[in-house]
């Protein structure tokens, strides 16, 4: 029971990271910082500071651990060391252990058990600088409570539209295109987008991008989730065989095609576009989706173009039952 309430407790953690997009990365680093931060305050003597590095320290070895997925088990034994070198080079070898089990930046020959070893031994370190009187589940409820109280101000203040371009009659008269150029040159906005697209499709098995513009968004998603990435590619595009499916556009009448082999029957497919407007395109995606036996278990734009008559097409009326998202909006729907 008390693993099971551990467990809930760091996926709520967790889920607050997500909606800040605090990438893994950012975790590994801000254990590192707080480490540094933790043994300032303690050869200062300030012992409130002390306690509240560690903690925050605790908290996020048990966020890798979760990202990871495996268990930090710790046994009765605690002993009272607050050595700062011997901290400093356990957690140099923990950093890489863990780096191992990413398959990055390590040579050594490591197994699991030595990761769940040497973060449980950094774990009780930690926690001989941390305050007595408090388990590691009243910590991971006490940073939670901290997190949330400044959600707000974690949150980027980026306005997406400030980074989107219209181009009228473009590809040809009548057609306002929204030119993303502008995002792709910003890594702010490009890294908002894609953690706000990642943290919407954590629950699929495979990211599943359209022909052509989505693919610069996916390949970043799908990496960042480690989940593979399907194309959703236009006609003769793709090699082997293949399903089809036709589809209207605004200016004519096209053909999106995917390849057998990468259909895995029953997989849970985040299916996403950079931009929805009749509707039709991301259709043909989900035709082909479900004709292959995937469940499409969200669906997603950087960019949805809502106004009145759009929302009245079949397209669009069918696209309902997916309850779709996007980042973007412009217009609304009456």
């Amino acid at each position: 029971m008390k693993n099971n309430n551990m467990n809930t407790l760091v996926k709520k953690y967790k889920k607050l990271e997500q909606k800040v997009h605090v990438s893994f990365d950012d975790v590994m680093n801000k254990v590192t910082q707080e480490v540094s931060e933790l043994i300032e305050a303690h050869l200062a003597w300030d012992i409130s500071e002390m306690y509240k590095e560690a903690w925050d320290v605790i908290v996020n070895i048990y966020s890798v651990a979760h990202e990871l997925w495996f268990d930090i088990n710790l046994d009765p034994k605690n002993e009272d060391n607050k050595n700062p070198i011997e901290l400093s080079i356990l957690l140099w070898k923990w950093n890489s252990k863990v780096q191992w089990l990413r398959s990055r930046y390590s040579r050594e020959d490591i197994r699991i058990w030595e990761v769940q070893d040497i973060t449980a031994t950094l774990v009780r370190m930690v926690l001989n600088y941390s305050d007595p009187l408090m388990d590691i589940e009243q910590i991971i409820e006490k940073n939670s409570e901290k997190f949330r109280s400044r959600v707000d101000q974690y949150i980027s203040q980026l306005d997406v539209k400030e980074y989107i371009v219209d181009c009228p009659n473009f590809p040809k008269p009548g057609i306002d295109f929204k030119d993303i150029s502008p995002i792709l040159k910003s890594p702010e906005a490009l890294r908002y987008i894609c953690m706000e697209l990642a943290n919407k499709c954590r629950d699929s098995d495979v990211i599943v991008w359209l022909d052509s513009r989505g693919f610069l968004f996916g390949t970043m998603v799908a990496e960042y989730l480690g989940k593979p990435f399907v194309m959703v590619r236009k006609k003769w595009k793709l090699p082997w065989k293949v399903f089809s499916q036709d589809y209207w556009l605004e200016y004519g009448k096209d053909v999106v095609e995917l390849q057998e082999w990468s259909i895995r029957k029953g997989e849970k497919v985040s299916l996403i576009d950079d931009l929805l407007a009749t509707g039709w395109t991301i259709k043909a995606g989900i035709d082909l989706v479900e004709k292959s036996w995937w469940e499409v278990n969200n669906v997603s734009f950087v960019i949805s173009l809502d106004d009145s008559g759009l929302s009245r097409l079949d397209s669009r009326k069918e696209l309902d039952k997916y309850n779709w998202n996007s980042i973007v909006s412009y217009g609304w729907i009456s």
